[in-house]
């Protein structure tokens, strides 16, 4: 791993219209220093260009905000350098409006000529109401490019630059005079998604290559993030250009508390430091006057340092520059107990025994592509089953069970990897259309079934046998995604079968309100499959839990996991919205266990972490692959009692988490 950058982060947003007047005006550098001690910031990210297109220091290539008062990219600079705080540059890439209208040419287009937007309609009235966070985009591939890359270099010529933030790096392709005419010339199928994608990708990539050029040349050690190309499905050319990684999910409004957990852990497979960003606001980005509760702030702070990252929280700066202090009291109550926990988590890697091999990475798995990796992780992290992510470059000998999550994924290479690994004595977990070929015409592991064909029908019925029968009724229950067919070869086992409807749902055949019910018979294809140490579920389970959240979808695919996962690295009894993560740090020689608690609440559009309640005696059992010396609660140093339990494992008691909890075992 590299080493963490600073653990307390703020980005301080500062997107400043030209109808604001006294830009900076109230700038002032011991108020400045006030806040950042209040808020116990160590690392804290400054604009020189923003999404208006306005510069805010005296730039001769760029265009100065019309109304701004003074140099406040260097007073801030010189602030952070007294205050001793780390102060990456913010510059946008691919949104910038006033550099839109001015150069049409510059803009993204898209097939037939229009505009690339986000939320933005082109054809408004000026006094049409303006969606939130609505921009048009701009290419890299046009002048625009020489214009990003003047300015950085001269940033890099008048101030210290500890490294550079670009932001929205992220639209896949377009259709401009220059793009359509340079691909065109490259023999590029210009109605081809995937083609057109990919020769955009080389766009992106040249401007990356040239912009870290830029910045070495002057400051070689600098950082550079660009952001919007660190997700998991990012092209590997670009993410190898980024020298750290920033994710940015605010779970509020933008997918939920469970979105980054398997974020952080796919991505700290690549070894670089990571930056976790969320915000203070109650909704998103842009939210003047908006707040979130300190509470919240510090079980989100709490979440990040537990899954291995640092800490990051969006600000968003006054126009006349005056800090807001009750933005950083609030941000400090966080960042004071995060000082207590930051040498537990950023540095070490996640450690199980469970490996999650996400199935929809690929750009062109259509839509569901989220669902089904998202669905199954919220499954696990709702019962506490720690896992890590793997794939093929991966060393599956570690896990003992390994899930596949739904989407068809596999080429001959990895599924070969897979057949070996069962056959070194690993377990595999197959959901949904994971195992068949890039044809959807056979299976590709051994998985005991025959693939018969898709669905006929929109919905079907499950009835679960006796060994997948916890806590799940004996009827038949609904998925609201019908599986593939599939049936059982000599010597499998049938663990579940299904009924399937009288018809589909139409207005020419149609039964109730929602869906028609079952027929009374079996179907011929089965709907639970275990042969030796692989069971096949062949519904779409992940993508369904993601977007129904049927508890009976969860259940039975985790009493299916747990006929195979039969020795997880932790075993816990928290409520559905506790989370853990164990976290291995070989150079101090020990293995972390966060323990988190905080039910988030819907209301309105926005999700809110309100009550931490004390969750007291909980029970931990570890499966750890050294010899324990001793198990501490490190920050009230208290030493815990730890037994036998059975083979290789220890159980101890964990006293209280109250939002947050560590329990440190050295070896």
């Amino acid at each position: 791993m590299s080493k963490p950058l600073p653990a307390r982060h703020v980005h301080l947003d500062f997107h400043t219209s030209e109808l604001i007047p006294d830009v900076g005006s109230a700038f002032n550098r011991k108020q400045f220093i006030a806040a950042l001690k209040l808020g116990r910031i160590n690392h804290l990210t400054v604009f020189a260009k923003c999404h208006h297109s306005w510069s805010y220091y005296p730039t001769k290539v760029g265009q100065p905000h019309p109304n701004l008062k003074r140099d406040l990219l260097g007073e801030q600079l010189a602030a952070c350098r007294q205050a001793k705080v780390r102060a990456p540059i913010y510059y946008t890439a691919g949104w910038s409006a006033t550099d839109a209208e001015q150069h049409p040419e510059w803009c993204v287009r898209k097939r037939d000529g229009d505009f690339h937007t986000m939320n933005y309609d082109p054809k408004a009235k000026p006094t049409d109401a303006k969606p939130s966070v609505s921009w048009k985009f701009l290419c890299v591939n046009t002048a625009y490019l020489d214009l990003m890359l003047a300015q950085t270099r001269e940033i890099c010529a008048t101030y210290p630059v500890d490294g550079f933030f670009y932001d929205i790096c992220f639209h896949e392709r377009c259709f401009c005079a220059t793009c359509s005419e340079q691909m065109t010339a490259a023999g590029v199928d210009l109605a081809s998604d995937e083609a057109t994608a990919r020769w955009y990708t080389g766009r992106w990539l040249r401007f990356f290559v040239a912009a870290r050029a830029a910045i070495a040349e002057t400051h070689p050690e600098a950082t550079v993030f660009f952001n919007g190309a660190a997700n998991n499905d990012s092209p590997r050319e670009l993410l190898e250009q980024q020298t750290h990684y920033e994710l940015e999910d605010l779970p509020t409004t933008w997918g939920g508390y469970d979105k980054f957990p398997p974020r952080a852990k796919f991505m700290l497979r690549d070894g670089k430091a990571i930056l976790a960003m969320s915000g203070k606001f109650h909704t998103q980005w842009g939210e003047f006057g908006g707040f979130k509760h300190p509470d919240a702030i510090r079980f989100e702070a709490a979440s990040m340092i537990a899954n291995g990252v640092t800490c990051s929280f969006g600000d968003q700066l006054h126009p006349h520059g005056e800090m807001d202090l009750g933005t950083y009291a609030n941000i400090g109550a966080a960042y004071a107990y995060v000082e207590k926990i930051e040498n537990y988590g950023p540095g070490g890697l996640p450690s199980a025994s469970l490996g999650l091999w996400m199935t929809g990475l690929d750009r062109n798995s259509g839509p569901h592509r989220v669902g089904n990796d998202q669905g199954i992780a919220n499954m696990l992290l709702e019962a506490q089953l720690d896992f890590e992510v793997v794939d093929a470059g991966c060393d599956l000998t570690r896990f003992q069970t390994i899930i596949l999550t739904g989407t068809q994924c596999l080429d001959a290479e990895a599924a070969a990897k897979l057949d070996a690994y069962v056959l070194g004595g690993g377990s595999l977990l197959v959901i949904g259309e994971s195992a068949l070929d890039a044809a959807k015409q056979r299976l590709v592991l051994d998985v005991g079934a025959e693939y018969l064909g898709p669905a006929r029908h929109d919905i079907d019925y499950l009835v679960a046998g006796k060994k997948l029968r916890d806590g799940i009724v004996s009827s038949p229950f609904l998925n609201y995604t019908a599986a593939m067919r599939v049936k059982p070869i000599a010597g499998a086992k049938v663990l579940a079968t299904i009924k399937e409807p009288y018809f589909n749902r139409t207005y020419a055949h149609y039964c109730s309100h929602m869906n028609t019910c079952n027929r009374p018979e079996d179907a011929e294809h089965v709907g639970a499959i275990q042969h030796g140490r692989v069971i096949l579920l062949p519904h779409l389970m992940g993508l369904m839990y993601f977007r129904d959240g049927a508890r009976i979808h969860r259940d039975f695919t985790l009493n299916a996991l747990r006929r195979l996962h039969t020795a997880p690295m932790v075993e816990t009894t928290m409520p559905s919205c506790g989370r853990i993560n164990l976290i291995h740090q070989p150079d101090q020689r020990r293995f972390v266990l966060h323990l988190l608690y905080g039910a988030p609440i819907q209301r309105g559009r926005a999700l809110v972490i309100e009550d931490l309640p004390a969750l007291r005696d909980i029970p931990v059992t570890v499966r750890l692959p050294v010899t324990v010396k001793r198990a501490t609660l490190p920050l009230s140093k208290t030493k815990l009692k730890l037994k036998k339990a059975g083979k290789g494992a220890l159980s101890l008691t964990v006293p209280e988490v109250a939002c947050h909890e560590m329990v440190v075992f050295d070896y």
